[in-house]
């Protein structure tokens, strides 16, 4: 039998038959996969640190650009360059400083700066008064009021100085309706990509050997998060299309996979546990001190288990709602007076619980604490699934749900279990 309210454990035999037909049939001799693997196992820098996402990284890294007299081998060209393309294709913003003005002036006095009055990046000229404000977004959304904040800051600090304001996002998204008043130019990742690549390709013989390797790993990453990588993505279209429902299926499991494999680590890091059992969406326990207080009894569900429990704990993904969640019940005991007993004793203790539900003739599952918490997400509402984060949340909801259910020790230490042993 399978637990109610599980539904990955709803699947009957021959949906997950079919199911695994599907796995076999993408797995096996499958060529555009070997070659996409074959693809993705060369060493890239920023996926090994698993930046690939990171706008802070991102952000210094453009800086380096962006900056003269750093170690890239450019000098001032990506800078003149950058400024002078904002300007030339952009012919709305509210400066008087042209294109050509920009290929023409020095640049020995610029400094670039991160995080000045929490702008991502500023470079600034104070010879020929101009400033290069830029908002870097590439897993976060903007902020309301945050553009118009940091265009009126620069202002104040820099009256004198022309401030050119531009919003860097992945698709070149256009600013909000206060970033747009305040002149904000869209510009996308895939521009800078585009940039880049033309000056490397030119420049290359003044480029030292480390950050040729290094601006070729920050280039493929760019071409990956701004989709431009044609063999990439011809690779993708031909699997996806060939082999749509078995992705479909990864998909839908693989994500759930990720962030129960960082709870079910830190669980067994956390705590002493009698046994952990592991589902699809979900990892199941038994506290030792809750364990050695149960005795083996017949349940009419929960086979699963590593031994039949009146009491477990459980940790369930929710993926579509982006939900972590922690759970104490009281599961389905197969004599119907002994779990009635159970529950009135938990009931004494001060849980709480709905007892029209609980007491009804069959009742099987009735939690008696839950604990959620809503994971972060990125700008497509995707849960983060990253481990350090999730074993963090997964810490949080355990000393909650312990907080308050740890007195069900007491509960199961003193219940009369009818000489069940």
């Amino acid at each position: 039998m399978t637990k109610q309210g599980d539904p990955m454990a709803a699947n009957s035999l021959s949906t997950s038959a079919d199911k695994q037909r599907l796995l076999d049939a993408f797995l096996v001799d499958n060529q555009e996969l070997e070659a996409l693997n074959a693809r993705l196992a060369g060493f890239n820098l920023f996926r090994v640190l698993r930046i690939e996402r990171a706008e802070i990284r991102h952000s210094n890294v453009l800086a380096w650009l962006l900056t003269p007299t750093e170690t890239h081998g450019l000098g001032d060209t990506f800078l003149r360059r950058f400024l002078s393309r904002l300007l030339m294709e952009n012919d709305q913003v509210d400066v008087s400083l042209t294109p050509a003005q920009v290929e023409l002036m020095g640049f020995s006095d610029v400094e670039v700066m991160r995080e000045w009055q929490n702008i991502d990046i500023l470079a600034r000229s104070r010879n020929d008064k101009w400033c290069l404000l830029i908002e870097n977004k590439i897993g976060s959304k903007e902020k309301k009021g945050a553009l118009a904040q940091y265009k009126r800051i620069a202002q104040q600090e820099m009256p004198a100085f022309q401030i050119i304001p531009v919003l860097l996002t992945l698709e070149g998204e256009d600013p909000s309706e206060g970033g747009r008043e305040a002149g904000y130019i869209p510009l996308s990742h895939a521009q800078v990509l585009d940039l880049a690549g033309q000056l490397i390709e030119q420049h290359q013989s003044q480029i030292p050997g480390d950050a040729s390797t290094f601006l070729n790993h920050y280039m493929d990453t760019l071409r990956r998060l701004a989709m431009q990588d044609a063999e990439l993505i011809d690779l993708c279209r031909t699997i996806y299309r060939r082999h749509r429902e078995a992705i479909d299926l990864i998909v839908e499991y693989g994500a759930s996979s990720q962030v129960v494999d960082s709870c079910e680590a830190r669980l067994r890091d956390l705590i002493d546990c009698e046994f952990v059992d592991r589902r699809a969406n979900s990892v199941w326990f038994v506290p030792r001190q809750m364990g050695e207080h149960q005795p083996r009894l017949a349940l009419s569900a929960w086979d699963f288990l590593s031994r039949p429990v009146a009491v477990a704990c459980w940790f369930a993904y929710r993926k579509r709602s982006a939900k972590l969640q922690a759970i104490m019940e009281v599961g389905p005991v197969s004599d119907t007076p002994t779990r009635a007993r159970l529950l009135r004793a938990v009931k004494a203790a001060g849980f709480s619980f709905r007892e029209k539900q609980a007491f009804k003739q069959g009742a099987k599952y009735t939690r008696i604490v839950s604990k959620f918490h809503k994971l972060r997400t990125d700008e497509d509402g995707a849960p983060d699934d990253d481990s350090d984060y999730i074993k963090q949340v997964t810490e949080s909801l355990w000393k909650k749900l312990w907080d308050e259910g740890s007195r069900i020790t007491d509960v199961l230490k003193d219940f009369d279990w009818g000489g069940e042993r």
